[in-house]
């Protein structure tokens, strides 16, 4: 049973669950402040120290629904809360839903997204250690360029994937199309709907599932930057906590270790599935 701070003040007598007196029958200025401040704190205190001491035993992480890299990053998350004692499920959304999900506090968090997203959902804190690091790749069905950043893609119509806040925000004023996901994403890419899809490396392992190669993925990437996991700010408090043990993992090989189911299937998609 918790207590608050008026089982620790039997002294005065004022009107609150406080018991015993040692001023009976005085009734100055400054004792009736006194009393009225002990009585506030008598309520408002005993809320302040549940708070204080519930821990958080179980968060549900927003996750974006058929995305390998999500799915990589959350198996990185899970061992992360795992050693603070803390159970991780996921929460499977499309990729703007997730987000907006985590910020309005549906959602404990999202698994992983670029920097800098507090600025635009402020309900989002980030965990100031990345999971990692993502290359965003131009995908196309044959047509060849020089890739060099984002503005190298001006001349093209392209394809991004609704959601994907690095693409969307690089190619304000571009010639492009918004996906749903990556499913679609690659047939808009397909039918020539656009002629430059924006996506990750592990899209490889969908363009071999929907059988819609050979696709051809341009050297050298757009960008590389790395992926930062998102909490709630009810949960602000876990953000150093986490930054530490995933700076913990990292050293310990264990983040290395839970990204290497996907690197061979991810290579023998690309080889089955490129265009030379």
């Amino acid at each position: 049973m918790k207590k608050g701070l008026c089982s620790f003040i039997p002294w005065m007598e004022i009107e609150a669950p406080c018991y015993g007196s040692a001023f009976p029958g005085q009734d100055n200025q400054a004792l009736t402040t006194l009393r009225r401040l002990l009585t506030a704190c008598c309520i408002a205190f005993p809320i302040t120290i549940d708070a204080a001491v519930a821990a958080v035993e179980h968060v549900v992480i927003s996750h974006i629904e058929n995305d390998v890299p999500t799915t990589q990053g959350f198996r990185i998350l899970r061992e992360a809360y795992r050693r603070l004692g803390i159970e991780a499920t996921e929460q499977f959304l499309p990729h703007e839903r997730s987000l907006r999900h985590a910020d309005n506090g549906e959602t404990d968090g999202d698994v992983m997204r670029m920097a800098g997203l507090e600025a635009s959902y402020p309900g989002l804190v980030r965990v100031p250690e990345p999971l990692v690091s993502f290359n965003a790749i131009a995908f196309t069905t044959g047509l060849t360029f020089t890739v060099n950043g984002w503005d190298s893609l001006r001349p093209y119509t392209i394809c991004i994937a609704r959601g994907m806040k690095m693409a969307e925000r690089n190619t304000e004023g571009f010639n492009r199309m918004l996906a749903n996901n990556v499913e679609q994403l690659l047939a808009m890419l397909r039918h020539d709907r656009c002629q430059v899809g924006v996506m990750g490396p592990a899209s490889w392992l969908e363009i071999d599932r929907l059988k819609i190669g050979p696709l051809k993925a341009l050297e050298p990437p757009i960008t590389s930057i790395p992926l930062y996991h998102y909490v709630n700010r009810r949960h602000a408090d876990l953000a150093p906590r986490l930054a530490e043990v995933l700076r913990q993992m990292r050293r310990d090989g264990t983040i290395e270790t839970l990204l290497q189911p996907e690197t061979q299937p991810i290579q023998d998609a690309r080889q089955r599935n490129s265009l030379q």
